[in-house]
């Protein structure tokens, strides 16, 4: 008979063998009853269970699956037949749930059989307190000895429940379940020894001898007896080992990253009985989020109230600050938001209730100034050994949230970001010593950051390889844009500036450009630095690559098809194609072009439309002949609010005349062709020559340069770099004003003949007149010069102040 088509309406139709109570098997045994009769035989459909439609509101139940034989066998067994010994020994008795069938996975499984519980109130509070931990639970009496897949199974034992499938939970229950916790309903542990004995009537020998063994290990199983007294605190202890058998089985393998959770367990010093806060501080995609999620795994069973806050700035940019802080309140305090909308709920309730709380706390992503004020108020509140943990890229967060200690994330070394690296991207082709040199190139580039890592195991590798070769960003989309995200116009202009600009360039260099512009760049490098934006060594200002490349893809978005339309220009291509189509605008404020591998003429006109043009960089990067900008019709206009005008090979004789250099801070112009820098006299157009605020000039190699401007005009200049104009005749007496000169370097000027028989500088620090080869007399200098070059010279005398 199929067991499918067992009759609803006959005696058997149940939905699994075990329903059977006790007293009627022993009954049967002892009428001398034979299952073989017709009576037993039509009894067997009971056992025989048969398909069901799933109940709605539940999840897909699993049901065993077996023949009508193997029921035969089993009920065999029971009533003590010896033929179904050897066939029970051989084909394995115990019925296994199979987990295959089963689409929901549960954290707890609980299963009582209806009618032995009485206290069902218990079973309810339970499973209200599992679920506010955020487990999912599947609670059943039905189907008592069908059990879904799930990591902590609850079974309440009584005097009465006796099942095949329970005898094989408990020898399998290191195998199917990853904890098996008894509740011992109206009976101890002993009690459940010595009701053992039915086993004697109720099963053969063997089967008598399994159960047995299977009750002694049941009472030696991790379990809970339950008293009339003791509800309020088994459910707390059963939910506390619950969370810590659930947390477990989430644990990632986290490559080179526990020796710093340990660390930070450290700090936490869970012991003791202080509040304490931690901050976790760094970059975006080091992992910040990964490893407190690993921290809360492994402490948040052995807190009262646990509440992680994952993404918190993203959440209140969704919802709002309000509906977030209110969130948050409502899990800290355990009520629904209705509650604590009342008058009073916010005052001294809030701080009554939270005072009585140990709690574990975690803000993940807290990086606005304002999430600070709306969350770590409240943090002041909890009771005695509660524990905070706040995420950020930003370390200022730290400072203003008062967190007792704040912990770095730092990259990974190269070994452990070897291990992230996936070896199955990689051709099957390559050599180890190609992909170990390939790995190494990434590594590099992904300087340590395990996102960026996972990124470029993603990609194909050969184009990559040749990408990460290249001096070039790489732009990984979606990871790091977040970080730029609520800077001010102040961070903001700086940032983009040295991701288009001036990636590792010196410190005192660039704060001089960008305060001339008007930023505060002391405030706003700070600032960067703690926002795992900037870093600054060696008084050196650098960035990671992604984030260099991420912010050349922030101001490339700001007008994608016209370059013309951005406000800074760092690609060869995007600037060719503005000059040569005249597509220039106001926007434009700075323009970086490496002419190594570019060869084009220019309109006189250029930089016409570009008003607000503060940074001008023609460089190359390599020497190439017959490379760069060519003007042939000259030029007719630079912007007034240039700031730093660097052009290598500068193909003209002169500066355009019309040009006002009020605002020029730094002129670089090595190797230049001018004959001297403004040709006629600045009075022309109203324009008069002033160089107040005038640091830096560089005009080294300039060979046809014959003749300086009036250098008193230049009162701050602190650089004065001629090195190898070697058409320079003479050095105007106009550069004893130069009150502020620190270096001033003529080398190889090999047709100079004389400079100022005083030269007595206070500030001058630095004096090279080496391969001077023309120059006799040696001017008074000030006594404060600590470095002086005079080889190649015919210098016959020194001054007397410089004899000893």
């Amino acid at each position: 008979m199929d067991h499918t088509q067992a009759d609803p309406n006959s005696f058997g139709a149940k939905d699994d063998y075990e329903n059977i109570s006790v007293n009627s098997v022993l009954e049967a045994r002892f009428s001398g009853g034979n299952p073989s009769d017709q009576q037993d035989q039509r009894r067997l459909q009971m056992y025989v269970p048969r398909k069901k439609r799933p109940k709605y509101g539940k999840a897909q139940r699993k049901y065993i699956k077996t023949t009508a034989s193997s029921f035969m066998n089993l009920v065999q067994q029971f009533t003590g037949d010896p033929s179904a010994v050897s066939e029970s020994k051989s084909s394995n008795t115990g019925v296994v749930a199979e987990s295959s069938s089963y689409s929901t996975y549960y954290d707890v499984v609980i299963r009582y059989r209806r009618g032995d519980i009485g206290n069902n109130d218990f079973i309810s509070h339970l499973r209200a307190a599992l679920c506010r931990r955020g487990l999912s639970v599947d609670e059943d009496f039905d189907e008592v000895d069908t059990v879904p897949e799930c990591r902590v199974l609850i079974i309440f034992l009584t005097s009465t429940y006796f099942s095949s499938t329970l005898l094989n939970i408990i020898e399998d229950q290191r195998g199917e379940y990853q904890a098996v916790y008894p509740i011992f309903y109206g009976l101890s542990p002993s009690d459940l020894i010595s009701n053992s004995k039915v086993c004697d009537i109720f099963f053969h020998q063997d089967e008598a001898k399994r159960w047995q063994a299977a009750m002694k290990e049941i009472t030696q199983m991790p379990g809970y007896t339950l008293t009339d007294n003791s509800e309020c605190d088994l459910i707390d202890e059963i939910v506390r080992d619950a969370l810590a058998v659930v947390y477990s089985s989430y644990k990632v393998t986290m490559v080179g990253r526990d020796m710093q959770i340990k660390e930070i367990l450290s700090l936490l010093c869970i012991e003791s009985p202080d509040v304490r806060s931690i901050g976790i501080w760094g970059t975006v995609g080091i992992g910040k989020t990964a490893i407190v999620e690993e921290i809360f795994r492994i402490l948040s069973a052995q807190y009262e109230t646990c509440v992680f806050l994952k993404d918190l700035h993203q959440e209140v940019e969704v919802k709002g600050h309000n509906a977030v802080g209110e969130d948050f309140l409502c899990k800290l305090l355990e009520v629904e938001p209705d509650v604590l909308r009342t008058s009073n709920i916010k005052t001294s309730f809030l701080k009554s209730r939270l005072e009585r709380k140990r709690v574990l706390v975690i803000l993940d992503d807290v990086n606005d100034l304002r999430d600070v004020q709306n969350f770590m108020d409240n943090l002041n509140y909890f009771g005695s050994g509660s524990r905070i943990i706040i995420t950020s890229r930003n370390r200022h967060v730290f400072v203003l949230g008062k967190i007792n200690h704040v912990y770095e994330v730092k990259p990974l070394d190269i070994s452990t970001s070897l291990q992230l690296l996936d070896r199955g991207t990689l051709p099957n082709v390559l050599s180890p010593e190609v992909y170990r040199k390939l790995s190494l190139e990434l590594i590099k580039f992904s300087n340590g950051n395990p996102q960026v890592l996972q990124f470029l195991s993603n990609r194909k590798w050969n184009p990559l390889s040749e990408q990460v070769q290249e001096t070039s960003p790489i732009y990984i989309p979606g990871i790091f844009e977040a970080s730029c995200c609520g800077l001010d116009d102040n961070e903001r202009s700086i940032f983009l500036d040295i991701a288009c600009f001036f990636k590792r360039m010196d410190k005192a260099d660039i704060a001089m450009l960008l305060d001339s512009c008007g930023f505060s760049t002391h405030i706003g490098f700070k600032s960067l630095v703690e926002k795992s934006l900037l870093t600054i060594s060696h008084k050196m200002v650098d960035m990671h690559r992604f984030l260099q490349a991420t912010g050349q893809e922030i101001v490339r978005q700001e007008s994608v098809d016209m370059p013309g339309d951005r406000s800074r220009l760092c690609n060869s291509k995007d600037i060719m194609d503005v000059f040569v189509d005249n597509t220039g605008t106001s926007a434009i404020e700075g323009i970086f072009l490496d002419m190594s591998q570019l060869k084009f003429d220019a309109s006189p006109s250029i930089f016409e439309k570009m008003c607000n043009l503060r940074l001008l960089k023609f460089y190359c990067s390599k020497v190439i002949e017959n490379r760069g900008v060519s003007l042939p019709q000259g030029l007719e206009y630079l912007p007034s609010k240039l700031r730093l005008l660097y052009w290598e090979y500068y193909p003209l004789s002169s500066l355009p005349q019309c040009f006002d250099p009020k605002n020029l801070v730094e002129l670089n112009m090595p190797y230049s062709c001018v004959k001297k820098l403004w040709k006629g006299k600045k009075v022309t157009f109203k324009i008069s020559l002033s160089l107040e605020k005038l640091k830096k000039m560089r005009l080294s190699y300039s060979y046809q340069l014959k003749k300086l401007p009036r250098l008193s005009t230049a009162p701050n200049l602190e650089l004065l770099d001629l090195e190898g104009c070697n058409s320079l005749v003479s050095i105007s007496q106009s550069i004893c004003y130069l009150t502020k000169l620190v270096s001033l370097n003529l080398k190889d000027c090999s047709k100079l003949e004389g400079i100022p028989s005083t030269v007595d500088l206070e500030s001058l620090e630095v004096l090279n007149i080496s391969g001077c080869s023309k120059l006799m007399n040696f001017p008074e200098i000030s006594p404060n010069v600590k470095q002086l070059y005079m080889g190649g010279t015919i210098v016959q005398e020194i001054p007397p102040s410089m004899r000893y």
